[in-house]
């Protein structure tokens, strides 16, 4: 069977809500990528979890696509089904919040807030989704979103749903086993604690002034990871790259791990300032930088 035949059946499985070619630039943070051969956005976790075995089924590649940040889609799209999470549910038990894939950290942050619930100030201005959060492992130099996570429930690669402990989860700095897996996260448990709300409030300040020099144009967040003991934006400002420009992108001159669209950037224009700053850092650090942002489709 043709590839254009197994989207045709897709397609038509799905429904109305599918749609054909549709840009990913206007659903990513840093406002590039070309068009997906189809596009389905889920409200429930039910169509979340019929999509994925559909478009297993017929052997169709899938992308889960949250927040949009941390994300790199080629100028040429995404060959395949991209599902675009919707929902923003969540419930708040005692200390737990069982949320789901798709709801952004900002809305967390503010729910646990408001509930006397600490732990996830340092996510305070970080963009995406709790999904997106708990596969890179996300956070700051002190914590990072794995320490909340009691466990995560998913569907694995036979269709069955799973729960995957805290252990299992094989965080590691701005890594879990989800990078490495085709499993889908449908919801994650998060253990944290009590504490009065003007406590809460005030570290989540602290959080916000440590990321009032961020760049506000779009981006996609950090672009490499620390080296053990060392800032990856130190060490692309100690070769001279901050503000280098090629075609729309630029390496940020508020924050040399940040590379920004100043307007109509490509795929390719980010990717070769990438390429350009590892090459850099290699020669005269002798340190091998790695990406923290995911690169999506065909180049």
């Amino acid at each position: 069977m043709t590839e254009d035949r197994r989207l045709y059946l897709l397609k038509k499985k799905l429904g109305d809500k599918a749609k054909s070619d549709e840009p990913l630039a206007k659903y990513t943070s840093l406002k590039i990528g070309g068009p997906a051969d189809l596009f389905y956005e889920v409200e429930t976790e039910t169509e979340l979890i019929q999509a994925v075995k559909l478009s297993r089924e017929r052997g169709v590649p899938f992308f889960i696509l949250g927040g949009g940040s941390n994300l790199l889609v080629s100028d040429k799209g995404f060959r395949g089904l991209v599902i675009r999470i919707q929902d923003t549910r969540y419930t708040i038990q005692e200390t737990r919040i069982v949320v789901w894939a798709g709801t952004p950290l900002a809305k967390l942050v503010e729910a646990a807030a408001e509930d006397f619930l600490s732990g996830l100030e340092f996510c305070v201005g970080i963009p995406g989704t709790i999904g997106g959060a708990v596969v890179g492992n996300a956070g700051v130099k002190e914590k990072a979103i794995g320490d909340l996570v009691e466990k995560v429930r998913v569907l694995d690669e036979r269709g069955e749903e799973i729960n995957v402990s805290q252990e299992q989860c094989q965080f590691q700095y701005r890594a879990s086993r989800f990078q490495k897996e085709s499993k889908v996260i449908l919801e994650v448990v998060l253990k944290l604690t009590k504490k009065s709300e003007p406590a809460i409030r005030e570290e989540m300040v602290r959080f916000l002034e440590d990321r009032k020099d961020q760049p506000r144009e779009p981006s996609a967040g950090s672009i490499f990871k620390n080296p053990p003991g060392k800032s990856a934006g130190e060490l692309i400002d100690q070769v001279g790259l901050k503000g280098e420009s090629l075609g729309q992108a630029q390496i940020a001159t508020k924050h040399a791990n940040w590379i920004i669209n100043l307007g109509g950037a490509s795929c390719q224009d980010v990717l070769k300032l990438i390429l350009l700053a590892k090459k850099k850092v290699k020669e005269k650090f002798g340190l091998e930088l790695r990406e923290e942002i995911r690169v999506v489709g065909g180049q």
